[in-house]
């Protein structure tokens, strides 16, 4: 227990070599804080003496428990304890009173609760290993060493068009988009490119002012796409995919994005940071994996949802040169 003594002196070390003689103590058993250091005054006017606190570490004084009058007087009646009970005090200090044991008593002989017996390893039926068990186990491979897969689309499975749900398709899709152009005030002349895909359909937009039907990284020209697609395969009872060009738009479009993949790729084995481009429509997010597929030292992945989906060109060390 810790405990603390204030002294006056003439000075500090008067004052604390009081405190001292009065417990008893040494200089290095005791904390001493100084409270003032007094003044000495003119000629003893005005002085005023030191004062000290000083701590020191003293023994616990046992908790004296004051018990009630009624307990007390209850005490003195039971001074005498009746010859067939024994008075024994609890850990609280409350005396209780017991009968005394019979004469042959036998603790030993006392009967103890059974306990359910455990049902021990040896017991218990050992589940059959299956064939998958005997089977050799695959190496675990840590988090970090998980390739990250980008969301390049699978090849999908062409399913040819017949030729007559074709035609009807051209006469279809030129009709709507001619139509559409015509409603924007665009002077326009619509025409089928020859098939390279079993079930594409082709066609290619010309007139003075493509600029227009183009719009911003071809977002209007993706519109129009669209809306032709809906039409088109709303009354065919064939799915037949639609693309639409102008001025030979989606070629030069490919080659720019295959351009900035390379540049970004380059980018990311230079600073070994993430690049992450503009939202793209599916169409350019496919050419940006297929253009890095093959290109050490990075990968790719989409990021995002519609229409603010975006390709991300991360670093990868295992595909690069060694």
């Amino acid at each position: 227990m810790l405990k603390y003594l204030e002294a006056t002196g003439e000075n500090r070390d008067e004052a604390i070599e009081n405190a001292l003689s009065q417990l008893g103590l040494d200089r290095d058993e005791v904390s001493v804080e100084v409270l003032d250091n007094g003044k000495k005054g003119f000629l003893g006017i005005g002085s005023t003496p030191a004062r000290v606190r000083v701590s020191y570490e003293a023994p616990d004084e046992p908790e004296t428990i004051h018990k009630p009058v009624e307990e007390k007087k209850e005490a003195k009646k039971e001074a005498k304890p009746k010859a067939e009970k024994l008075s024994i005090t609890t850990e609280d200090d409350t005396p209780r009173l017991v009968k005394p044991a019979p004469a042959d008593f036998q603790p030993e002989k006392l009967e103890k609760p059974e306990r359910p017996a455990r049902a021990s390893h040896e017991d218990k039926p050992r589940r059959e290993r299956s064939e998958r068990a005997d089977r050799p186990r695959r190496p675990r491979r840590d988090r970090a060493e998980r390739p990250v897969t980008p969301s390049v689309p699978k090849e999908r499975e062409l399913i040819p068009v017949s030729e007559e749900c074709m035609k009807k398709a051209e006469t279809m899709a030129s009709g709507f988009v001619s139509g559409l152009l015509d409603k924007m005030g665009i002077e326009n002349e619509v025409t089928v490119l020859p098939q390279t895909e079993c079930d594409q359909l082709r066609l290619n937009i010309a007139g003075p002012d493509m600029g227009a039907v183009i719009g911003r990284h071809g977002d209007t020209l993706d519109a129009i796409q669209y809306l032709a697609s809906l039409v088109l395969n709303n009354e065919l009872d064939e799915h037949v995919r639609l693309s639409l060009d102008t001025e030979n738009y989606r070629e030069k479009r490919a080659e720019s994005l295959e351009r900035l993949a390379r540049k970004m790729a380059m980018k990311v084995v230079k600073t070994h940071r993430s690049m992450t481009l503009e939202p793209m429509n599916p169409y350019e997010r496919r050419i940006i994996h297929a253009a890095l597929q093959d290109f050490n030292g990075v990968t790719t992945y989409s990021t995002g949802t519609e229409p603010s989906r975006r390709v991300v060109v991360a670093p990868d060390s295992r595909r690069a040169d060694h």
